[in-house]
């Protein structure tokens, strides 16, 4: 009896250390969701080439152009969008050594309202609708794509519906963007243009 009583100790003694010794479960990943909006141009077609009016290819003076933005236009804005933020940038790139790649345009507290941006928007760092535009790597606005050949650079356009509007100025960073646009974004869309000169 003293043998079995011995041996149930030792056992309820290796089951809480056992209970004792197992980590508590990991917290839960954030569920994934569809991306429902839809971003495209009149001007291309998605994975299409980009003409040459909307990038710095070389015309026959040997001078690049200006540069004008393509005609954007999106679909299934979510209820409650406060404002819109539009990306370009060229991820086919490394500045530097670092992590970061091309801006092209930035653009941010588009009024939730809009449902597409015109041809050849003004590159100035602030629109008559309140609609902000930083400063990419050489000015205010759209920058047009001047890839080198022989390669195709995928110029990638993103659209992103907040609930939000950003208390940010013309002299907010990409980073700055996106860590104020973390936790308040309702669905994006994307579309992505090809170019080498």
């Amino acid at each position: 009896m003293r043998k079995l009583a011995f041996t149930a100790a030792l056992l309820m003694a290796a089951c809480g250390m056992a209970l004792a010794q197992t980590p508590a479960a990991a917290p839960a990943a954030p569920a994934l969701r569809a991306v429902g909006m839809q971003l495209s141009s009149s001007d291309f077609q998605d994975g299409g080439i980009i003409p040459d009016q909307f990038t710095g290819k070389v015309n026959v003076a040997g001078q690049p152009p200006k540069a004008i933005s393509p005609a954007l236009s999106w679909t299934g804005t979510p209820a409650g969008t406060q404002s819109f933020v539009l990306i370009m940038h060229d991820p086919d790139v490394m500045v530097g050594k670092g992590t970061t790649d091309n801006l092209h345009w930035l653009a941010f507290n588009i009024p939730g309202t809009a449902t597409s941006l015109p041809q050849n928007v003004p590159t100035t760092a602030t629109l008559p609708d309140g609609t902000i535009q930083p400063r990419n790597r050489t000015s205010f606005g759209f920058q047009g794509p001047g890839a080198p050949a022989p390669i195709y650079h995928h110029y990638t356009f993103s659209i992103w519906a907040l609930d939000t509007k950003m208390a940010l100025t013309e002299t907010a960073t990409r980073d700055d963007v996106m860590k104020a646009m973390d936790g308040h974004v309702l669905d994006k869309g994307f579309l992505v243009g090809r170019f080498h000169r």
